[in-house]
C-alpha cells in the first residue's frame, strides 16, 4: 500500500503543478486583456482587430476556467480517496489478530453484501455476491491463485462450496 500511496502522492503533485501553471496562465490572459482593451481605447488598436484578440482570449480563459475546475475536482477526489484507504485500513489493523469474525467486526468493516440470485453454470450451482467495504467499496482479488485457500475456512450448508473471484470476471462473465 506504501508504494500506490507515493505513486498516488506523485501524480496529485504533478496535477497540482499544472493547475497552478493553467491558474498563472489564466491571470497572464486577464492582464492582456487589460492591455488589449486600453490599446483599443487608445487607438493603437483597431476595433476589428480588437475584436478578433479578445474572442481569442476570451476562448483561451474559458478553456483554462474548465480545465482548473475539471482538475481541482479530479485532486479532491483522489485525496478522498487516499483518506478513505487510511481510514479503512486502521479499521483492519484493529482486527488483525482476529480468531473469529464478529458483528463488531463487520459492521466496522462491511458497509454492505450484495447477494444475487444463484445460478447453474456449467453443471454447477453458483450464487455471486459482492462485499462493499467502508470507505474503499468493492475490492478487486488481484491474484486469486495466491489466495491461501487453505487457510480460509467458512461453514456453509451442505453441498455448498465457496470460491473467489474478481469483480471485474464477474462483470465481465
Amino acid at each position: 500500500m506504501g508504494f500506490s500511496k507515493e505513486i498516488r502522492k506523485q501524480q496529485v503533485q504533478v496535477w497540482e503543478r499544472n493547475m497552478y501553471a493553467w491558474q498563472t496562465r489564466l491571470k497572464e490572459v486577464d492582464a492582456l486583456f487589460e492591455r488589449l482593451y486600453e490599446d483599443n481605447v487608445s487607438g493603437k488598436l483597431s476595433d476589428d482587430r480588437y475584436a478578433k484578440m479578445s474572442s481569442r482570449y476570451d476562448d483561451e480563459q474559458k478553456d483554462l476556467a474548465e480545465k482548473i475546475e475539471a482538475l481541482a475536482a479530479t485532486i479532491e477526489r483522489e485525496n478522498g480517496k487516499a483518506v478513505s484507504a487510511d481510514m479503512f485500513l486502521s479499521s483492519v489493523r484493529k482486527y488483525t489478530k482476529a480468531k473469529k469474525l464478529t458483528s463488531q467486526m463487520l459492521n466496522a468493516l462491511i458497509s454492505k453484501i450484495e447477494v444475487y440470485h444463484r445460478e447453474k453454470v456449467e453443471g454447477e450451482w453458483v450464487q455471486r455476491f459482492t462485499i462493499h467495504y467502508n470507505c474503499i467499496g468493492a475490492i478487486e482479488i488481484p491474484d486469486l491463485d495466491s489466495l491461501p485457500e487453505t487457510k480460509v475456512m467458512m461453514k456453509t450448508r451442505k453441498g455448498v462450496t465457496v470460491k473467489f473471484s474478481s469483480p471485474k470476471a464477474e462483470e465481465a462473465g
